[in-house]
């Protein structure tokens, strides 16, 4: 489970296409609190300057990833390190006020051409197709290796770096999808939620678990897939897969209420649609 205010946005559809163009030229100067651009397919961002392991393990350094087109504030530079702020991953965490997610990234992988951005503007559809094509989307990465703080569509040909979804990334990448930014991690998609009985439930909307010795800390997040089941990113080392609710918890899904103590998890219920301002 992973993890503004400056430019906090909860636009809420498809990324638009863009042709392609000459990649614009990476960054050598920057301006603090300066507003940059990603400028590779998918970049890092780290607690502190240094790359990933490049292993699907727990890195404890890695935050998030942001994607191509995707703007972020500069605070600070050391050498060839940014500290930088996505605005597009909204989070409370790290300093108790929501803000953008905070962390490292190389500077090669970024850019001053605001052109190089690539907007996302929410889908017209309804909420009943939303939903559907979120879920469709988030099933682009049925059986691709869970990777903490990965936020990234799983590219088995990347020769550098590694690509993939934590749970909340998975969450939060296929809400971009439709046009629509939530919070990056499960906690704060939890704060954002609606809350829910599982007779409440759609496909799309969300299901929350917290440890039972910690029942209002949030440490996992899975789509509800309709018709009693589950798709999620499930930890490290386990692919993105889709099951009962029952083959999950032991249970089935409308035996369970908001709180209920599954094994050592609490569970709850949630959705993000109709929370946007």
């Amino acid at each position: 489970m992973k993890r503004a205010a400056a430019v906090l946005l909860f636009l809420s559809g498809t990324a638009c296409a863009v042709p392609k163009k000459s990649a614009p030229a990476p960054a050598s100067k920057v301006d603090l609190n300066e507003i940059m651009i990603v400028n590779v397919d998918v970049a890092d961002v780290r607690a502190k300057p240094g790359r990933h392991l490049g292993q699907y393990v727990q890195d404890p350094d890695q935050e998030t990833q942001v994607l191509r087109g995707e703007p972020v504030i500069v605070h600070e530079r050391d050498h060839d390190w940014v500290r930088v702020e996505c605005p597009q991953q909204p989070e409370f965490t790290h300093h108790n006020k929501w803000e953008g997610y905070p962390g490292w990234m190389e500077i090669a992988q970024l850019t001053k051409d605001r052109s190089a951005e690539i907007p996302v503007v929410r889908s017209t559809a309804t909420e009943a197709d939303l939903r559907h094509e979120v879920l469709e989307q988030a099933r682009r990465h049925l059986g691709m290796p869970y990777l903490w703080g990965g936020r990234s569509l799983h590219d088995p040909g990347r020769i550098i770096g590694v690509t993939g979804v934590d749970c909340s990334g998975l969450v939060n990448w296929a809400f971009r999808q439709v046009g629509i930014i939530v919070p990056r991690d499960a906690a704060e998609q939890y704060m954002k939620a609606r809350k829910l009985e599982p007779g409440q439930m759609h496909e799309g909307d969300l299901i929350f678990l917290a440890r039972a010795d910690q029942p209002d800390r949030i440490v996992h997040v899975a789509f509800y897939a309709g018709t009693g089941r589950i798709l999620e990113a499930p930890q490290s080392g386990e692919s993105v897969h889709e099951i009962n609710v029952e083959d999950r918890f032991g249970t089935g899904f409308n035996e369970i209420k908001s709180g209920d103590r599954i094994g050592d998890r609490v569970v709850y219920f949630g959705t993000l649609f109709g929370t946007e301002p």
